[in-house]
């Protein structure tokens, strides 16, 4: 396939959403020299062949790896029509976990997530309209559908314990302004191949037409930045200062500890062992990202986790305080990912 270059591939979004959005009838046309061929403009609404849907079980290598130069992420953007007010939605996240839908599988993937809101009736799109420009402008970079279910599917809200409601959070349909009504009115989860990483896209029609939900995942390791704290470190400090921060990865609003953290609490435990009379308090803090309620529960919940894990590993409980602070003190400004990076923590306080 011969590489369309990253100026070209802009000038046909930029007209893709500029029709949408101009056009009396939205719905019914696509512009002429859209990266799309114009001839196929019918059919999009139609449902998927075997050609743009890979059916379950889902297989990565059904899909073929792009040869578009790809723009920069979260690869698509707002449409042209929308003013600039509306465009808030939070920064990007550079590393968490989110899932997927790929054939008929809830799929678990990690790496930079953007989620993007785009109101609809702002942008002078119908839903359908803005459907549809997504799917043409995703396609044209060589996406390719994969889901055979959406999140109102019976049998995939089973597979979960919390119901539809944890679903849509594992799916970050959740951090739409607008999603305790779960009005999910169309589903498309796109994939991306390239020769380095997997890109996934969804595009979510909600809330009766009301909203169009990007959730953007492109899959790439966590990158260390937090060098491991060893147990005389952790001394040193409580020593000096009488608490130490350590930066334990969980599970995205879960108290499970991820693997990657257990050397933490390894460094703890020789901690703890080195002195018999040290007593901590273990104090759990997050972002102010959610209600304060929530933050103070999962905090609490986190803390208790850490208490656990060092406990089951021979440490007397009486010796360990849970403590669950919530955003109360925070460390930085939670206005950027990286302030609330630093103030989603657990400290070990002496007591």
């Amino acid at each position: 396939m011969k590489k369309r270059s990253l100026s070209t591939l802009s000038f046909c979004l930029i007209s893709l959403f500029c029709v949408a959005g101009c056009h009396k009838n939205p719905v019914d046309t696509l512009p002429a020299n859209s990266a799309v061929n114009p001839a196929s403009a019918s059919s999009v609404a139609a449902t998927p062949t075997a050609s743009t849907t890979v059916a379950a079980p889902f297989d990565l290598g059904s899909v073929p790896v792009t040869t578009v130069n790809l723009p920069p992420f979260p690869y698509v953007d707002y449409p042209t029509s929308l003013d600039n007010s509306y465009r808030n939605d939070l920064p990007p996240t550079p590393f968490d976990e989110a899932y997927v839908i790929a054939g008929n599988e809830l799929k678990k993937v990690e790496g930079k997530i953007s989620v993007r809101h785009v109101p609809n009736n702002p942008a002078k799109l119908s839903a359908v309209a803005a459907q549809r420009n997504y799917d043409e402008a995703i396609k044209a970079l060589g996406g390719v559908k994969v889901n055979t279910l959406d999140p109102t599917d019976p049998a995939l809200i089973k597979t979960q314990s919390g119901g539809i409601e944890a679903l849509l959070k594992k799916l970050k349909i959740n951090d739409s302004p607008r999603a305790d009504n779960h009005g999910i009115d169309a589903y498309s989860q796109y994939l991306l191949r390239t020769a380095d990483t997997n890109i996934w896209i969804a595009v979510i029609e909600e809330n009766g037409g009301i909203t169009t939900t990007l959730v953007t995942v492109e899959e790439k390791a966590l990158e260390q930045s937090v060098p491991l704290v060893k147990a005389e470190a952790m001394a040193s400090s409580l020593q000096t200062q009488g608490h130490v921060a350590l930066y334990l990865s969980f599970d995205t609003d879960s108290d499970v500890i991820k693997s990657a953290s257990k050397p933490v609490v390894e460094e703890i435990v020789k901690l703890l062992r080195s002195d018999d009379n040290l007593q901590l308090n273990i104090e759990g803090h997050t972002d102010n990202v959610g209600s304060a309620e929530h933050n103070k529960t999962l905090s609490l919940a986190r803390a208790r986790a850490v208490v656990k894990e060092i406990t089951d590993k021979g440490i007397a409980a009486a010796r360990l305080n849970a403590i669950g602070l919530g955003a109360e003190k925070p460390l930085q400004d939670n206005t950027t990912e990286q302030g609330r990076a630093k103030n989603r923590r657990v400290e070990l306080v002496k007591r």
